[in-house]
């Protein structure tokens, strides 16, 4: 970054690669298109012709990533695996020698598609079996309900899955695990629960289709009389419809709840688990938690999700019959653990499909059970030093420049103003892969972790004991301070911002080219890698981010008039994007202004943070220009800034998957954020001599 340059055209390989991706994607005549009017075909013109239907940029960052993976995973030695670009791990002592094994071994048993074909459905059937030896099943359950005596039984049986994440009677509050940051109190971690998942969600109408129960109850009673081998077709029958009885009335009881007016984090409070326990004594959640935190004592107190709910559904339960309950607890078991078996006709009924290539399935095992083996070896591969100084920097000035912009907002009252330069100044920058529990640099800290984790030849097995070691580990987080340097996968391309914590992550997977190397020219590293660094900054004040305090904690901490300058300024993006749509299968659907307003706002917000921090950064050293990219010359500096940014952001989607991802997506789509760009950033405007250089919406 910031290099004294002898030629006006950088050709070294990291350029040329970065130019021929921009290249490849520019329109032929690009040269007489108008930017202002037409800039999204202009740079991403050739994405369906060289990345196909559903590809672009990402896919190709992924595919990257994934080769690496592959590459590491099949290296026959640690001293293979090393010498494979590494930047890092360069020795091989007993740390690295159990690590390397680790994931060698559960690599090839994962591969190992002969042994596990042999095993067919039994390891799963035998584990169903466990279940039964807890709380057996008896003919006679169709009929007879819970009594006091069943519940002992039914506690363990239920453990025994929960231990393997098999959430039965109760969910995670978040995907990432049922641990989070008490967002009523940040100083500390506590355990999350929320209302049950059930096969259709929280869909009654799915419920009510005669045609889908009938599907429904075809596929439980096939999956039943698999893992019951006692049973006939019709006490089979007669369980599924049990169960599919449950779940509707599962479902009928939470939907008053979840319909309450607020989010979720005004439906979700602290409970006494003593308390919970009394007030719903057949799920016995003392107890479960007992046996899933590794001191083997519950937690005196968890967050809990419409906390009135659970005394409801506790008598539910026990109006039930005792079938039903089995049934749903097998149920869930075999619907969470049977991608790692193989039986056809059982992935058939569960719609499972494998990856046509099973490394990458094996590969992503590795993510799931040794994330940190694994990460610890590709940031070795693809992450120098260099490359996470060159990202840090950036993120350090452009979280100054962000930090400068909310002195100048005319908009925010000064109280409003100080406690958000409070809370910029407390962001937590986490860049490529964590540096503590476990310090990936390190390869004793990364053994440390997975001390008494041990994998064999046996697939199922090794999932098993993954699921248990790491799901005890998130357990033990509870009731200490949040992890607020967490990064997550390491080698995902992509990065997030979590208000629980005010952190931002940048994975080092999001650091490689074509849109990242630190040797690139600045403006190709801050109108990349830059803008979105400054993209997840600004998600800390967007409309779901202004709710959470400096402490992050869920709070209102704004004026009344700062939010209605806020909410003026808002609708002028919900109704902008509101205006763009996009071709669906039989004619073109309008973007949801308002569903991707907290990404529309922290797209404007964060390219001008990037690219002032570029303007600043150019301005502190002026006896250093960036070199042109080999092909671009037509562009000024400003303008590549922009051309960069854009082709990080092409992408090839059919209508088909678009009307897929328009109907859950909070991003507006990739071809819409860029022409938002060129309608919302001044620089931009000014950059290509746009007759109006004023940007139609602004907040940041």
């Amino acid at each position: 970054m910031g290099q004294w340059q002898s030629q006006p055209v950088c050709t070294s390989a990291a350029c040329v690669q970065a130019a021929a991706h921009v290249l490849q994607g520019l329109a032929p005549n690009y040269k007489q298109m108008d930017p202002c009017t037409d800039f999204d075909q202009m740079v991403c013109y050739g994405t369906f012709e060289h990345s196909g239907d559903n590809g672009g940029t990402a896919w190709d960052l992924h595919d990257r990533t994934q080769r690496i993976l592959r590459k590491i995973h099949e290296s026959s030695s640690h001293a293979e695996a090393i010498g494979f670009k590494s930047t890092m791990l360069t020795t091989r002592d007993s740390a690295d020698e159990y690590n390397f094994d680790m994931l060698r071994t559960s690599y090839q048993a994962c591969m190992d598609t002969d042994s596990i074909v042999a095993a067919g459905i039994t390891p799963l059937t035998d584990l169903i079996g466990s279940i039964n030896n807890y709380w057996p099943l008896s003919p006679d359950d169709l009929n007879a309900t819970l009594t006091t005596a069943d519940l002992d039984g039914f506690h363990q049986a239920t453990l025994l899955v929960e231990q393997l994440g098999v959430k039965v009677f109760h969910d995670h509050c978040s995907y990432e695990g049922p641990v989070m940051s008490d967002f009523l109190n940040s100083k500390m971690s506590k355990i999350c629960w929320m209302t049950p998942e059930v096969y259709f969600g929280q869909n009654l109408t799915a419920y009510s289709d005669p045609e889908a129960m009938e599907y429904y109850a075809h596929t439980l009673g096939e999956i039943f009389r698999m893992t019951y081998p006692d049973l006939d077709n019709g006490a089979a029958a007669a369980m599924a419809e049990a169960v599919i009885s449950l779940e509707i009335d599962m479902v009928t009881l939470a939907q008053p709840y979840l319909q309450q007016s607020g989010d979720f984090f005004d439906l979700t409070t602290n409970v006494t688990v003593s308390k919970l326990a009394k007030a719903a004594p057949v799920l016995g959640f003392d107890k479960l938690l007992a046996g899933l935190m590794p001191s083997g004592e519950a937690p005196s107190t968890i967050l809990m999700l419409v906390p009135d709910f659970w005394p409801q559904f506790s008598d539910l339960l026990a109006s039930h019959s005792k079938a039903a309950l089995h049934g749903f607890l097998v149920w869930k078991t075999t619907n969470a653990l049977a991608e790692h078996v193989y039986d056809e006709t059982l992935w058939t009924l569960l719609g499972v499909s494998p990856s046509e290539n099973r490394w990458e399935d094996c590969v992503a095992g590795s993510d799931r059970m040794i994330r940190h083996i694994k990460d610890r070896y590709f940031i070795s591969a693809a992450y120098p030093d260099l490359t996470m100084q060159a990202a840090d920097k950036m993120t350090t000035k452009i979280l100054a420049q962000f930090k400068e912009r909310l002195n100048e907002l005319d908009w925010m009252s000064e109280d409003a103003r100080k406690r958000a330069n409070v809370k910029a100044e407390r962001l937590v920058q986490n860049i490529g892969y964590p540096k503590a529990n476990p310090d990936l640099r390190l390869a004793d800290s990364v053994a440390a972790y997975y001390d008494g984790l041990n994998f064999t030849a046996d697939h199922f097995s090794n999932n098993l004991h993954a699921l248990r070691f790491n799901l005890a580990k998130q357990y033990a987080e509870a009731n200490g301070p949040p992890n607020r340097h967490s990064i997550g996968n390491a080698a995902e391309v992509n990065a997030f911002y979590d208000p629980t914590t005010n952190s931002i992550s940048i994975p080092a997977g999001y650091s490689q080219l074509p849109i990242f190397h630190y040797l690139l020219p600045e403006y190709a590293l801050y109108g990349g890698l830059g803008a979105v660094i400054g993209h997840e900054i600004t998600h800390g004040f967007d409309n779901d981010g202004r709710l959470w305090s400096e402490d992050a904690e869920r709070e209102a901490w704004w004026d009344n008039a700062t939010i209605a300058a806020f909410e003026s300024r808002a609708q002028c993006f919900v109704d902008q994007f509101s205006r763009f749509d996009v071709a669906v299968p039989g004619g073109r659907q309008p973007v949801d202004g308002l569903l991707t307003l907290g990404e529309n706002l922290s797209d404007a917000g964060g390219i001008r943070a990037a690219y002032h921090a570029w303007a600043e950064e150019r301005r502190a050293m002026p006896d250093v220009w960036d070199q042109k990219l080999p092909g671009l010359e037509h562009f000024s500096q400003e303008q590549l800034f922009f051309v960069i940014h854009g082709s990080m952001w092409c992408d090839a989607k059919t209508p088909a998957r678009m009307a897929r991802i328009m109907s859950y997506d909070n991003h507006a789509p990739n071809l819409v954020r860029i022409k938002g760009m060129t309608q919302n950033s001044r620089e931009f405007r000014e950059a290509f001599k746009c007759p109006n250089p004023e940007p139609t919406c602004e907040l940041f």
